[in-house]
């Protein structure tokens, strides 16, 4: 692969974060940047699903998921890929989808098969995005979910330090 893509986003809750887009979707994204001028229309303003929280070492439990809006894209040389930053999970709708179906049908193609916590939170991402309801409650929760899973990171490497 000669490039990484790296996505800016916007969570529901306010927050921007940088993310380098899943492995699967690069393909699409390489092929895209070799034979079109505006390579990037595809991923800007489209809603993905991201992890908010780290990933432990142990692999369990998953992070806490959300639904980011894409605020715009970058292709970067492959060696040059940022290695702090989180991989965005695979599903994604472009903007001119979302935009033009319901929030129930976006909502069915993103909830994915994550834990009731995050598709709670992605459920409250999509009303957000798609008809500006309030994320405030839901993303409280979210907040201590990844406040959670950052001192059992924490935890995690402690112990294999010892």
């Amino acid at each position: 692969m000669a490039h990484v893509f790296k996505v800016h986003v916007m969570l529901s809750w306010g927050e921007q974060r940088d993310y380098l887009v899943a492995n699967d979707v690069e393909p699409g994204l390489e092929h895209r940047l070799a034979t079109r001028e505006n390579w990037q229309e595809v991923m800007r303003g489209a809603l993905i699903n991201v992890p908010v929280a780290p990933y432990l070492p142990s692999g369990e439990p998953l992070p806490p998921m959300a639904t980011a809006k894409v605020i715009d894209v970058e292709a970067l040389p492959a060696d040059k890929m940022p290695k702090d930053l989180q991989r965005t999970r695979s599903q994604f709708i472009m903007a001119d989808i979302w935009q033009n179906q319901s929030s129930t049908a976006n909502y069915n193609f993103l909830h994915h098969d994550y834990d009731p916590a995050s598709q709670k939170q992605i459920r409250a991402d999509i009303d957000h995005w798609c008809d500006g309801v309030d994320t405030a409650a839901v993303s409280a929760e979210t907040q201590a979910r990844i406040l959670t899973q950052k001192k059992k990171l924490k935890k995690e490497l402690a112990k294999r330090v010892d």
